[in-house]
């Protein structure tokens, strides 16, 4: 498959997941949680709960200064903490707190059931062959975020 019939492909996968997937997940952030919060906090929590300000930035693929406006409204919302590096005065780490933990869990367990009617629509081979594609789609993204230095799902991780 050449480059151009992959990129159709994408295009013609984007709508859907856009209506199907996207727009439903966005919607459930209404209350001042943005998407590159939300992403933030999964990164975080992903690379062990803790990271600097140059490693959000290199995750994100932002300037540090828009990460610095992003990890300021994390910690407004007490999602995070800074922490000063003792051994350089220049790094500062973020640290994840029991409220963004909590958070996240809760949103996987209630919220994330926005995605239950597209799934209900699936047969049982369906189901199957939608998850074997994600974990496979999972797995190439990470491979492709490790090479690249940002941040990996934890089911990679473990």
């Amino acid at each position: 498959m050449n480059y151009l019939e992959i990129q159709e492909s994408l295009l013609k996968l984007l709508p859907m997941w856009n209506y199907q997937i996207a727009k439903p997940f966005k919607q459930l952030l209404d209350d001042g949680i943005s998407l590159d919060m939300y992403y933030c906090i999964r990164a975080l929590k992903w690379n062990g709960g803790c990271s600097t300000m140059t490693e959000i930035a290199k995750w994100a693929k932002m300037p540090k200064q828009q990460t610095t406006k992003l990890v300021n409204r994390l910690v407004e919302y007490g999602f995070v903490t800074r922490l000063d590096d003792p051994t350089d005065r220049r790094i500062v780490k973020i640290q994840l707190t029991d409220k963004a933990t909590e958070f996240i869990d809760y949103f996987i367990e209630h919220d994330a059931s926005c995605f239950r009617p597209l799934l209900e629509q699936m047969n049982d081979q369906e189901l199957q062959d939608f998850s074997n594609a994600l974990n496979r789609l999972t797995e190439i993204f990470s491979n492709i975020c490790f090479r690249n230095d940002c941040a990996a799902p934890e089911q990679n991780k473990k």
